[in-house]
């Protein structure tokens, strides 16, 4: 047997630095795991609520619109020439700028080639309207005894008996606000096509939903008809 001599203590130092050395090049202390996990779940959480919150802010500024189109439009309006038109409502009204931009926008999308003050064979009117919902902003289905009724001096009772005090008021009233849209034959006046959108709110103005209306009232063109919804996303 051949005994080896033992190293000196510098050489076995320098031989446990050197081992030490080797064992961080093939990963961390333990000590770091936990934190490097910590810190990659957070980042995931982080990544995963903004998703959410992008996608609930979306959800809360999609409107959904019912929309009425007794048939599908004929394939001679696919690529045509279409004078626009707004009722004298419309051209007159502060917003008017915007409804027909909205309009254009929304034809040209479609397929369709709107001109303005130009002669075409197909002649388009539109119109945007609001109206208020009475039987959705007061509800007439009390159950018995029926509804209560406003007295002169601004009080409520309920079945002869006083029920709300003075101060008591309704919900807001609820609004439907409707785009109609109108193309004929600009020789004959035969009507071509028809289609309208509407979308219930408690906001009665229409500039701010005059585009996602006509877009909703185009959606499908020209072969969707009949009724049915359209939802149009946030932004």
């Amino acid at each position: 047997m051949i005994m080896r001599p033992l190293a000196s203590s510098s050489q076995a130092g320098s031989a446990l630095a050197t081992a030490q050395s080797q064992a961080g090049l093939h990963g961390p202390a333990p000590s770091a795991h936990p934190q490097r996990r910590l810190g990659h779940r957070l980042a995931g959480l982080v990544a995963i609520s903004a998703v959410l919150l992008l996608g609930g802010c979306a959800t809360l500024t999609a409107m959904r619109a019912d929309v009425a189109t007794p048939k599908p439009a004929p394939q001679a309006l696919v690529g045509a020439k279409v004078q626009l038109q707004a009722a004298p409502s419309i051209a007159a009204a502060p917003d008017a700028g915007v409804f027909q931009s909205a309009v254009v926008q929304a034809m040209t999308r479609a397929g369709m080639v709107p001109l303005l003050g130009q002669p075409a064979p197909y002649t388009a009117r539109y119109s945007f309207h609001s109206y208020l919902d009475f039987e959705a902003s007061f509800p007439s289905a009390w159950p018995p005894p029926g509804a209560p009724i406003l007295l002169p001096n601004g009080a409520w009772i309920y079945s002869g008996y006083p029920l709300w005090w003075s101060g008591f008021s309704w919900p807001p009233p609820w609004y439907d606000r409707v785009f109609d849209l109108e193309i004929r034959d600009t020789a004959t006046g035969a009507l071509v096509y028809r289609t309208s959108a509407v979308t219930g709110s408690y906001e009665q103005r229409l500039g701010p939903v005059a585009q996602k209306l006509a877009d909703s009232a185009l959606a499908g063109f020209p072969l969707r008809s009949g009724m049915h919804r359209v939802t149009i996303p946030g932004g």
